[in-house]
């Protein structure tokens, strides 16, 4: 089998309903306020977004280096594919990881990924939920068109479909990983593949308001073994109080948050730039922007 972007996709895909499905079955549809254009419909076309664009890049992309360097086409084909995929997934993941912390750090970058906080909820539906500007961001189409480019299209899609499914389990309202952790015969295991790669468990720290929640940090995507290195990972094995924004924090409408900013409310030119949060949601270091002297700032465009 080829494994083209048709293959990665309907991976994918499948991934999705498969957790989806379980979702529906224990019930988390039944939130109030999910089924609205502001919630399930803003996630919905956000991931419109997110396949629109990676279609572009990937294609723009190749295309340009194609025809700038053609003699370069190519190049990669023999390579070793083992060593080339686990390459390419530290190279993404590690840039990955740094546009992620600095969209938690820089007010611009914040802007683009804040739809992504905005629910007061973590499932399945929420993994691509991002600012279109986000996904042109994000290395995974730019590395991709490389390997495309350098004749590995098959281990460019294979890093998509495994990227794609891998947002899904760790976004999931399901903690399947709960009971692998506190298992004493599985714990020892999950104690070193939780120093690897993201699971539910920490990812949902970084999405979390309250106790155990901290945004500032668990910011691997697929693999969390960057955190560990760099001092920004937690392991709270617990449930989170709540998700969302800080209290106070605006939430954007639907429109905005997804087309930003070609689409924006307009705003009192007089109105604070600012929201200055509570001492407690300071101290929890929450989803928004620090200053030097504590204050949580949330940007205002």
């Amino acid at each position: 089998m080829t494994f083209d972007n048709a293959v990665a996709m309907t991976f994918v895909t499948a991934g999705f309903f498969i957790v989806f499905v379980a979702e529906l079955l224990v019930g988390e549809y039944k939130k109030r306020g999910l089924w609205t254009m502001a919630e399930l419909g803003t996630s919905v076309l956000s991931f419109v977004n997110f396949l629109l664009v990676r279609v572009v890049l990937l294609a723009v992309i190749s295309w340009l280096l194609l025809t700038l360097f053609p003699e370069g086409a190519g190049f990669m084909a023999d390579w070793p594919i083992v060593p080339l995929f686990i390459g390419y997934v530290l190279v993404e993941e590690y840039i990955h990881y740094w546009v992620h912390r600095f969209a938690h750090e820089y007010p611009l970058l914040w802007r683009f990924h804040k739809p992504h906080h905005a629910p007061a909820f973590v499932n399945v539906t929420i993994s691509y939920r991002e600012n279109w500007l986000w996904f042109f961001l994000i290395p995974n189409a730019w590395l991709g068109s490389i390997l495309v480019w350098g004749g590995q299209m098959e281990i460019a899609m294979i890093a998509v479909a495994a990227k794609g499914i891998s947002e899904w389990f760790v976004h999931t309202s399901i903690r399947w990983d709960a009971p692998l952790q506190k298992n004493p015969i599985t714990r020892p295991v999950m104690w070193v593949v939780e120093r690897i790669v993201t699971l539910p468990d920490t990812h949902h720290v970084h999405h979390g308001v309250g106790k155990h929640g901290n945004a500032m940090g668990n910011y691997g995507s697929f693999l969390f073994l960057f955190d560990v290195l760099h001092g920004t990972g937690t392991f709270p094995h617990a449930k989170q109080e709540g998700y969302g924004l800080p209290e106070g924090v605006r939430v954007e409408p639907w429109y905005e948050q997804l087309w930003w900013p070609f689409f924006k409310v307009k705003r009192n030119p007089g109105a604070p730039v600012a929201s200055v949060a509570s001492e407690q949601q300071v101290s929890r270091v929450q989803t928004s922007i620090t200053t030097k002297d504590g204050r949580l700032i949330e940007v205002v465009g």
